[in-house]
């Protein structure tokens, strides 16, 4: 525990210099690759299983269809190609290691503070002034993950809204939208106006972001239009 209040003490403290090793730089990116690893083998094991039973048993009607969720294959390969990138090259500063373990812990706990703290980890790779290709693909991962997951947070709330306080699927089917527009205007927003802070290009740096958000509306789309058009004709019948 001291060590990790050491270098929580030292993150905050000790400037960082892209290429420069900083204090045990090589058990920190130990730790970063090892945490990964558990992160992918939980979510992989008991992640897929209890996902799938949770889905199962909570579904939407706007609900992406189950080719949607692939996506999780490239999020998990580019944030994997990212961290080794960017240990190969000194690019992650001591305090986005620390994000970055913290993300590892949440990614299995809870949503919400996931999507929150992938938004952190990526504010916090802002203040590296050499942006290189290394920069931008690290930087572009998170932004990646941060799309589809800050739309999986709305699906969260609208499953809540369902099975725990009764809203009926066809109230939700329209209200989903309305959560999707909101939170997705927070992060980008939020984006733009760290973007502004540092001078970074905010296209170049959360791309990413847009890509799946585009990818989780479209199935969200698709399945509120199979869902319209089955209510059409059972109308008509």
């Amino acid at each position: 525990m001291d060590f990790l209040f050491n270098l929580i003490y030292e993150s905050q403290t000790i400037p960082f210099r892209q290429g420069v090793k900083f204090k045990n730089y090589n058990m920190v990116s130990i730790i970063s690759v090892c945490a990964y690893i558990l992160a992918l083998i939980i979510n992989g094991t008991i992640g897929v299983k209890t996902g799938k039973s949770t889905s199962d048993s909570y579904h939407l009607v706007v609900t992406p269809p189950p080719w949607a969720f692939s996506i999780w294959g490239i999020i998990f390969t580019t944030t994997l190609i990212a961290l080794l990138w960017s240990i190969h090259t000194v690019s992650w500063s001591l305090e986005t290691h620390l994000y970055f373990w913290l993300y590892c812990f949440t990614i299995s706990v809870w949503i919400l503070l996931w999507a929150v703290n992938i938004y952190l980890l990526w504010k916090s790779t802002l203040v590296l002034d050499n942006d290189d290709l290394s920069i931008y693909l690290m930087r572009g991962a998170i932004a990646f993950q941060l799309g589809w997951t800050s739309s999986a947070q709305c699906l969260n709330f609208c499953i809540c809204l369902v099975h725990v306080f009764g809203v009926t699927q066809d109230m939700i089917s329209k209200l989903v939208w309305v959560c999707l527009i909101i939170a997705h205007s927070i992060y980008l927003c939020l984006a733009y106006f760290h973007s502004k802070q540092y001078n970074k290009n905010m296209l170049l740096n959360f791309g990413g972001y847009l890509l799946s958000m585009t990818w989780a509306i479209m199935g969200v789309a698709i399945s509120y239009n199979n869902y319209s058009s089955g209510r059409a004709m059972n109308k008509l019948k």
